[in-house]
C-alpha cells in the first residue's frame, strides 16, 4: 500500500524543475508510506516516477520502489495488492525471469515484460500502477487501476503534460495545476454525497475509471476499459448449488486476502458483513486474531453487543473505541484534511482506522461491499422496484409534476418529495427512481444552489439519470440492476474512495474480500429469486457461511449501518460547529453557489441533517 505519482512531459516541452515538482507531489503522501521513498527520472529527462511506501509484503530494501527490471529499460511504481501472486510468479520464472524479491510489485513488473497491458488481465487484487517503458526508443507510460476501484489515481494534461498521483491534493502540491472548481464535480457531489467519477471537484483532474487503463507516449492519451461487470446469468440447478458455489468463492477471497508479512486484523462492526469476513478469517487460520470496532455512549446507535459476540465466538483479540462528539470535534481539522475531495461520508472510518493503528494492526480486513452484493440497502433494493411502480402510477395523472410542487409548496411536505416532483418531470425509470431514493439533494433544489453559470456548465458534461443508468451493463433483473449500481456508484465513489484516504490518513492499509473480483462475477450472474428465497436481511449471505456466526448475529433483523449519532450531535454539540460554518464568507464559493440560498438553509431547524453536514464539509474543504 502506497502513494505512487509521475510527471510526463510531451515532446519539444521542457521543465527545469521536473524533480522539485516531482517530489511535492510525492512528499504531499508521506502518511500513505512511512517506510520508504524513491523517486526515478530518465535519462532523457522526460519521465519521472515517485513512491511512498508503506511496507506490507517484504519489508526488505529489495521492494524498494520505483523498482525496475534488470536492464533498467521497465519501471514500475505501485500501490495495492496482487493476491494471486503464488499462481503468476512461478508462471513468470518458467518463462525465465529472475526474480529479486518477494514483492507483489515485481511481479507485476515482469508480468508486464512477458505479456504486455494484458497483465491487467492476470492479477487478482487492489492495485494502481504505473509502468515506465524505455524500450524501443520512446519512453510510454502504462497506467491501470483495479476492476472495482479499490485504489485511486487520479490524472491531469495541462501545458505539455501528464501528471497523476493517488490522491488530488497531492497533485495540487506541484504547482502545476489550477484549483478551479468543476461545476459537473460541484453538482455532482450535491446530488450524490459524493463527486460522480471520473470527474473530481477540480476542474482538469480525472479520476481514471475502474477496470481501465491509460497509455502515454508522445503526448497522446489513450484510456481502454479491460472488465466489465457480468451481465449473463448463470441459473443454478437449486438453491443449495448456489449457496455451495458462492460459499467457495467466499472462503477462496477471504483466505486470499490473509497474506502479510505485518500485523493484520479486521474491522468488527458487528453486522453481517464485518462478521461474516472475521467467521472466514477464523475458518482459514488457525492463528490469533485481531478485531477493532467502534462504539457509542448513545446506545441506540452501538452495535457493540454484536460485536462483542462474534469476536467471543472466534477468540478474537478485540478492540472498542468509543467515541463521542467531542473527540469529532477535536479531530475535525485532520478528517478533513484527510478527505482529498468533499463527501458526506469517511469520519467512521477515520476512527476505527484510528483504533486500528493504535491496536498495533497495519492491515485491516473490511466488510465493505456485502450489502451491495447481497441486498443490504433496504432503501435502494426495496426501494427502487417500489418507487418505479410508484413514478408510473403518478404519471398516468395530467400535469402529475406541477400538482406535486404545489402540493409542497401547500402543505410544507418535507425534502423527500422535491426529488419524487423533479423525477415526475421524466419517464419513470430504475435511474430516475434510484436518484429519489438514493440522491442528497434534488436536481431543482441543486439548481437553487448553485449559480445559473454553474448549472449549464454541469449540464453541458453530466446528467444525473444518464449517470446512473449507464452504470449497468445489459439486460438486468431489478436486484442486479441495483446491485450493479450501488457498486460503480455509492460503493466506488464513496464507501470505496472514503475507506482509502481515511485509512491511509492512518498509514493502514484497508483490504475488502467481499469485493474479490471472482466473487462479485460469481455473485452477479445469478438470478434475482436466490437472493429472495431466503428468510430475514441476506438470508444468502448467511446460508452461504454455514452456522460459523453466533445466533445473536445471525438472528439481527435491524439494518443499522456504519454510522454515526450525527443526527443528534449537529443539533447539540456540534451546532456551535454548524452556525460557524454558514457564517464563514465563503470567498471561493461566492462565484458558484447563491450564498443566500446556502444560509437559508443553515439557519432552518427542519432540514435533514445530512445537507446540512454536506454543506459544512463543502465549505470547510475548499475554503480551507
Amino acid at each position: 500500500m502506497c502513494g505512487i505519482a509521475g510527471i510526463a512531459l510531451n515532446p519539444n516541452r521542457t521543465l527545469p524543475d521536473l524533480q522539485e515538482r516531482l517530489l511535492a507531489i510525492r512528499d504531499a503522501m508521506v502518511h500513505r508510506g512511512p517506510d520508504d521513498a524513491g523517486l526515478y527520472i530518465s535519462p532523457d529527462g522526460r519521465v519521472g516516477l515517485a513512491n511512498r511506501r508503506l511496507a506490507i509484503r517484504d519489508l526488505t530494501p529489495a521492494g524498494h520502489m520505483p523498482m525496475s527490471n534488470a536492464e533498467g529499460t521497465v519501471w514500475i511504481t505501485y500501490n495495492g495488492e496482487i493476491y494471486n501472486t503464488d499462481e503468476i510468479r512461478p508462471e513468470l520464472e518458467r518463462l525465465g525471469f529472475a526474480f529479486r524479491s518477494r514483492s507483489d510489485t515485481e511481479v507485476i513488473l515482469h508480468g508486464y515484460e512477458a505479456w504486455g497491458a494484458e497483465v491487467v488481465q492476470r492479477l487478482r487484487g487492489m492495485f494502481a500502477f504505473a509502468i515506465l517503458d524505455l524500450r524501443g526508443g520512446k519512453p510510454s507510460l502504462f497506467l491501470a487501476r483495479d476492476r472495482l476501484g479499490i485504489k485511486p489515481l487520479y490524472y491531469a494534461q495541462v501545458d505539455g503534460m501528464l501528471l497523476f498521483a493517488s490522491e488530488l491534493k497531492a497533485l495540487q502540491a506541484s504547482g502545476l495545476l489550477s484549483r478551479e472548481i468543476s461545476p459537473a464535480g460541484l453538482v455532482g457531489y450535491l446530488m450524490f454525497g459524493s463527486v460522480p467519477n471520473p470527474w473530481t471537484i477540480y476542474e482538469g483532474i480525472w479520476a481514471l475509471p475502474p477496470a481501465s487503463t491509460l497509455t502515454w507516449q508522445d503526448g497522446r492519451v489513450e484510456i481502454r476499459p479491460y472488465w466489465r461487470l457480468p451481465a449473463d446469468t448463470v441459473e443454478p440447478r437449486s438453491y443449495e448449488e448456489a449457496v455451495e458455489q458462492v460459499r467457495f468463492h467466499l472462503e477462496d477471497a477471504v483466505r486470499s486476502h490473509l497474506v502479510s508479512d505485518v500485523p493484520l486484523g479486521a474491522f468488527l462492526s458487528g453486522g453481517l458483513d464485518s462478521s461474516s469476513v472475521v467467521a472466514l478469517m477464523r475458518r482459514a487460520t488457525s492463528g490469533p486474531i485481531r478485531t477493532c470496532s467502534i462504539v457509542f455512549e448513545e446506545k441506540d446507535y452501538s452495535e457493540a453487543p454484536y460485536a462483542r459476540a462474534m469476536a467471543e465466538a472466534v477468540g478474537a483479540e478485540h478492540y472498542e473505541r468509543v467515541i463521542t462528539a467531542q473527540d469529532v470535534l477535536n479531530e475535525l481539522d485532520n478528517i478533513f484534511r484527510a478527505m482529498d475531495q468533499p463527501t458526506v461520508d469517511g469520519v467512521n472510518t477515520y476512527f476505527v482506522s484510528k483504533t486500528a493503528r493504535e491496536a498495533g494492526l497495519t492491515v485491516a480486513l473490511s466488510g465493505l461491499g456485502g450489502d451491495e452484493l447481497f441486498g443490504g440497502y433496504p432503501n435502494t433494493f426495496r426501494g427502487v422496484p417500489q418507487m418505479v411502480k410508484a413514478l408510473h402510477v403518478a404519471q398516468r395523472v395530467p400535469a402529475a409534476s406541477f400538482l406535486a410542487q404545489k402540493a409542497i409548496k401547500w402543505f410544507g411536505l418535507d425534502e423527500r418529495w422535491r426529488k419524487v416532483a423533479d423525477a415526475l418531470d421524466r419517464p419513470a425509470s430504475p435511474a430516475s427512481a434510484y436518484l429519489v431514493r438514493r440522491g442528497l439533494f434534488s436536481p431543482s433544489e441543486v439548481r437553487a444552489l448553485v449559480t445559473p453559470e454553474v448549472w449549464q456548465a454541469a449540464l453541458q458534461a453530466f446528467d444525473p439519470v444518464a449517470y446512473v443508468r449507464e452504470r449497468t451493463d445489459g439486460h438486468l433483473d431489478l436486484f442486479r440492476w441495483v446491485s450493479q449500481v450501488e457498486l460503480r456508484t455509492y460503493t466506488h465513489n464513496q464507501l470505496l474512495r472514503d475507506t482509502d484516504v481515511m485509512s491511509m490518513a492512518h498509514s493502514l492499509e484497508v483490504r475488502v474480500p467481499l469485493l474479490d473480483h471472482r466473487l462479485v462475477e460469481a455473485v452477479l450472474r445469478l438470478p434475482e429469486w436466490v437472493h429472495r428465497y431466503g428468510y430475514g436481511p441476506k438470508a444468502f449471505l448467511v446460508d452461504a457461511l454455514g452456522v460459523d456466526l453466533p445466533l445473536l448475529v445471525r438472528k439481527r433483523r435491524d439494518k443499522m449501518g456504519f454510522s454515526f449519532p450525527f443526527g443528534r450531535w449537529i443539533t447539540n454539540e456540534m451546532a456551535s460547529f454548524v452556525s460557524d460554518t454558514g457564517a464563514l464568507p465563503m470567498n471561493s464559493l461566492s462565484s458558484l453557489l447563491v450564498i443566500s440560498e446556502v444560509q437559508r438553509l443553515f439557519r432552518r431547524k427542519d432540514v435533514p441533517w445530512v445537507r446540512i453536514w454536506a454543506l459544512s464539509v463543502l465549505i470547510r474543504t475548499l475554503e480551507a
